[in-house]
């Protein structure tokens, strides 16, 4: 992002080069903090309740501290304000969080601080991509299990070394392990196989994030009457699916075109975003209506 774009910082609208980089010393001295990424579609932050739901739940498992007023609708009014600046309606948003004041480990204060970023996008309903993704299996550092690993914290070196690692081995994207060596998502995904019509993904237990997109996915198969499980994942299991599907939040269902030397299909993928879009301006109209 640019140094003059324009941010939320805690609220009110700055620039990055304006930001005091005093209140970020824990995010960025300590990786004190986590993350949101939320696809706006028409205005319309996607699964917002699914993703304000998270953002309480992960200040809790890390004894953060919001502000009384820093509620769902204080951060929407923000979104907005964000979106009319950069003069756009469909966007990637970021809303970082983080405990500011200083300290070492024990930190001075709990109180949140957050920061709201945008880059606008030129689509505005999910879209399947024309090619599919080749991907790897990457397995020199593993994810720990643990409460916090369904959330995006800040500082993972998991993800960021295996994208690293993806892009040296010229790999779209790579599958990341937890500490029993299962297959539970990829750099910036969550990983659904398709086989036999039935939809199967990594359980939240495994350590994989617990991802909004993820669980948009299951209730829209849900609601087509498509089979879902939660269930572990090896190497063999990728290799006998008829489709691998990737979920996050801001692309919405990316598809697999190849792992090692088998190849894939799509057709799961087409009908579950189409089911996404469907499902988003249900939504947006009952709000709407709502207003």
């Amino acid at each position: 992002m640019e140094p003059t774009a324009a941010i939320l910082f805690n609220g009110t609208l700055t620039t990055a080069g304006n930001a005091d980089l005093r209140f970020l010393n824990r995010a960025l001295r300590l990786g004190d903090g986590f993350f949101e990424t939320i696809r706006v579609i028409n205005g319309r932050p996607h699964a917002w309740d699914a993703h304000y739901a998270r953002i309480v739940s992960c200040c809790r498992a890390l004894s953060l501290e919001p502000q009384p007023h820093v509620d769902a609708a204080f951060l929407i009014r923000g979104i907005h304000r964000l979106l009319q600046e950069h003069n756009t309606l469909n966007a990637r948003l970021r809303l970082t969080f983080f405990r500011q004041g200083g300290g070492t480990y024990t930190p001075e204060t709990n109180r949140l601080g957050f920061i709201g970023e945008i880059v606008a996008l030129a689509e505005g309903d999910f879209q399947v991509k024309d090619e599919g993704l080749h991907l790897g299996l990457y397995t020199d550092l593993k994810k720990q299990r643990s409460p916090l690993a369904p959330y995006k914290l800040l500082g993972n070196h998991v993800y960021i070394q295996a994208a690293i690692w993806a892009a040296r081995h010229h790999f779209d994207d790579v599958l990341v392990c937890n500490d029993a060596g299962e297959i539970i998502e990829a750099t910036a995904s969550n990983i659904f196989l398709v086989r036999k019509g039935e939809l199967h993904t990594p359980p939240a237990a495994s350590g994989c994030v617990g991802g909004v997109m993820r669980m948009s996915v299951l209730n829209a198969a849900m609601e087509a009457g498509i089979p879902c499980y939660e269930t572990q994942i090896d190497e063999a299991d990728i290799l006998s699916a008829t489709e691998v599907l990737l979920t996050n939040a801001v692309k919405g269902i990316a598809w697999v075109r190849s792992f090692r030397d088998k190849r894939y299909f799509h057709k799961m993928g087409d009908l579950l975003t189409t089911a996404l879009n469907r499902r988003h301006s249900e939504y947006v109209a009952t709000l709407e209506a709502a207003e």
